[in-house]
């Protein structure tokens, strides 16, 4: 992305955060570089202590991080300027592809072979993104990616901006070599696809969309597929903003939803409305697969910043450090024993858990 688009897409964000945070919308919270979190009713305590683990090749304009499930000292950040790989946990990087890479996955039955957007294009990579391979070329710009745990499709979400297409989804069944496109089949149109997520038991999909340019009334969808992407039911219901992440919890399967700047939302038992959760954080969720009962929530600095935590299964949370940090992402080793903090414009923390 050239500059002066980035930097002209990142004033409309901030000036957009900032007029929601004068409404109330966001709440402020938190101070200082770590935190406790008191667990439960016992004397049990969590304290995370963050340090500074890198910025890739001096870039902190990173969007996400992932840690390799086999390596974990392979780490693949996706940013503004392509993607960036550290193959020994930090101390040294490869910068690959170019533009602004929002969309990656990891193949969950194969772990070394990956995928990668570049703006509107699809890379694949057999061997841990040392090589790679374009494979497909979208209408628009690619925002979102999510491989199948069933099946082992790739689902690919869109910045249909001024598309004349109507909005929709592209699914590959072979590895990406080709690909069909479904319609959300909804009168909304320039439509953002910020994530895509599935249910691991059914294979319910659900992407959670924003309208660019925010007509009034503002009515983003949200979407929920039970045949594999082919058709779609638009669900937002009572949900009062745009959904930026989407997490399905890997025991309930119950999803969740986060708005930018209105909350944490769960949806129902049957699946026709959100129940209002938290409004502590709205830039990124994570739910521990190893310890589900652990969620993990981020936030813009407009709004104080940092990274907060809940033990009771999003009942509570807690401030949890990295003050004044806008985190973008947030990751898990395999074993759940560290956590991994992508924050933009500010690079790449890591905290220990216990």
């Amino acid at each position: 992305m050239s500059t002066i688009k980035k930097i002209f897409f990142e004033l409309l964000r901030y000036f957009f955060l900032t007029f929601v945070l004068a409404l109330g919308l966001i709440s402020c919270n938190g101070d200082g570089g770590g935190g406790v979190v008191d667990e439960g009713d016992t004397d049990d305590k969590i304290e995370l202590h963050w340090q500074f683990a890198a910025a890739p090749m001096g870039d902190p304009d990173i969007y996400e991080i992932h840690i390799d499930p086999e390596n974990e000292n392979i780490w693949y950040v996706t940013s503004w300027n392509g993607i960036y790989i550290t193959r020994n946990g930090g101390n040294t990087w490869e910068n690959h592809l170019s533009d602004f890479t929002f969309g990656f996955a990891i193949d969950p039955d194969y772990p070394s072979r990956i995928y990668c957007s570049s703006r509107d294009k699809v890379y694949r990579s057999e061997n841990k993104g040392i090589s790679w391979e374009q494979i497909f070329t979208a209408e628009s710009s690619i925002y979102s990616m999510h491989i199948s745990s069933i099946d082992g499709a790739v689902f690919l979400g869109l910045h249909w901006e001024y598309s004349n297409t109507p909005n929709g989804i592209y699914k590959s069944t072979d590895l990406g070599e080709n690909w069909s496109y479904y319609s959300f089949n909804v009168p909304e149109s320039g439509l953002i696809c910020w994530d895509i997520e599935e249910d691991p038991d059914s294979g319910v999909l659900y992407v959670a969309t924003e309208i660019y340019d925010h007509p009034q009334p503002y009515n983003p969808p949200f979407l929920r597929s039970a045949d594999g992407g082919e058709t779609w039911e638009e669900i937002s219901a009572n949900l009062p903003w745009h959904v930026i992440k989407i997490q399905v919890h890997p025991e309930t399967l119950e999803a969740y939803a986060l708005t930018e700047g209105s909350g944490l939302y769960k949806l129902s038992d049957s699946g026709d409305s959100w129940e209002y959760l938290n409004n502590d954080f709205w830039s990124t969720l994570l739910i521990d697969k190893e310890y589900p009962e652990r969620f993990f929530g981020g936030t813009h600095n407009i709004s104080g910043g940092g990274a907060f935590l809940s033990v009771d299964t999003g009942a509570s949370f807690d401030f949890v450090g990295l003050t004044d940090k806008t985190i973008s992402s947030f990751c898990l080793n395999s074993s759940s024993t560290k956590l991994y903090a992508g924050c933009y414009d500010s690079g790449i923390y890591v905290a220990t858990l216990q």
